[in-house]
C-alpha cells in the first residue's frame, strides 16, 4: 500500500469518529455502502442538493458540514446516515469486472496489482475476460475474503439494516426514478428540497454528463462500467447462482430482492 493510500484510509477512520462525536452538529452527512453498490455517485448528488462539499481522497480528517463517503460498520450515534442498498448479485459481478482492469486512479501506484491478485487465485494462464467460468469461485473467494470493508456484503447488511435513525435508500431506485427517490431520502434527513434543485443535481451527475455513454453502454475500463440494474443475468451461471444462494441467498430474500430460492434455476 502507498503511502498516499495509507493516510487516505488513517483519514477516514478519523473522519468517521468526527463523525460519531460532533457529525450531528456540525453538521455531517455520512453515505454508507457495500463497496461497488454506486455511493460515490449518490454522494455527489447528496452532496449538489444540501450544497454542501462532497470530499474525495482526503488526507486529512473532514471536520466540517459535508457529505462524508464510508463502507463503515454500524455505529449507533452516527447521525444523518444513509445506507445505500444493492442486489449482491450485481455488486459481486461489479466487483469482478473492477478487479480485472488495471486501476487509473491517480493514487494507485501498482495499476496492475489487482490483476495479479486475480491470476494468483484463478490461475497465471486464465482469461479474466471469461468471467462466467471463473464466478463461482469468485464470489467464494469475495465472501471469505472482503475488498474495502472487513465484513462481506451478508455481514455489512446485517449490521446496518433496520436501524433506528438511518436512512435506506436502494440503488435500483436510483436507477428507475432517481428523482424521487432523491426526493424521499432528502425529506428522510429533515431537507424539504425545491424540486428543480433535485432535478438539476440528477442531471448533473447521469451518466451520460459523466461518462458520456447511456446506462447499459458498456467500458470494461472504467470506474463506472454500465450503470445498469440486473447484469448480473448476463453472467451467472448455475453454479454461480448457487455459490451465492449458498452465502446471501437469505439476504436477497430479507430485502425483497427475491421472493424465494427459485432464481437459481434461471441460470440454467
Amino acid at each position: 500500500m502507498s503511502a498516499t493510500m495509507m493516510m487516505q484510509r488513517v483519514s477516514n477512520l478519523a473522519t468517521r469518529q468526527i463523525a460519531i462525536r460532533y457529525g450531528k452538529s456540525i453538521p455531517m452527512y455520512p453515505l454508507v455502502e457495500y463497496p461497488k453498490s454506486g455511493g460515490t455517485w449518490l454522494c455527489r448528488m447528496l452532496a449538489d442538493c444540501l450544497r454542501v462539499p462532497f470530499v474525495q481522497y482526503s488526507r486529512l480528517p473532514v471536520a466540517m458540514p459535508s457529505v462524508v463517503h464510508g463502507h463503515w460498520s454500524y455505529h449507533p450515534k452516527l447521525s444523518n446516515t444513509t445506507y445505500l442498498l444493492r442486489d449482491g448479485r450485481d455488486v459481486v459481478v461489479s466487483f469482478y469486472f473492477h478487479s480485472t482492469r488495471p486501476s487509473v486512479t491517480p493514487n494507485n501506484a501498482h495499476p496492475n496489482r489487482s490483476i495479479d491478485r486475480m491470476k494468483n487465485l484463478l490461475g497465471a494462464d486464465a482469461d479474466l475476460s471469461d468471467i462466467s467460468t471463473h464466478l463461482s469461485k469468485y464470489i467464494e473467494h469475495l465472501f471469505a475474503n472482503p475488498l474495502g470493508s472487513k465484513e462481506n456484503w451478508t455481514e455489512h447488511i446485517n449490521g446496518w439494516f433496520e436501524r433506528p435513525g438511518v436512512q435506506y435508500i436502494r440503488y435500483e431506485d436510483l436507477r428507475s426514478d432517481c428523482v424521487g427517490a432523491m426526493t424521499r431520502l432528502l425529506q428522510g434527513l429533515g431537507h424539504e428540497i425545491e424540486p428543480e434543485r433535485v432535478e438539476r443535481a440528477v442531471e448533473n451527475f447521469s451518466m451520460e454528463r459523466m461518462t458520456g455513454r447511456r446506462p447499459g453502454q458498456e467500458d470494461s475500463n472504467s470506474f463506472i462500467r454500465k450503470g445498469v440494474v440486473g447484469d448480473w443475468k448476463n453472467h451467472f451461471t448455475r453454479e454461480a447462482a448457487e455459490t451465492f444462494d449458498r452465502l446471501a441467498g437469505d439476504m436477497l430474500i430479507r430485502l425483497g430482492y427475491e421472493q424465494d430460492r427459485d432464481w437459481v434455476k434461471s441460470c440454467d
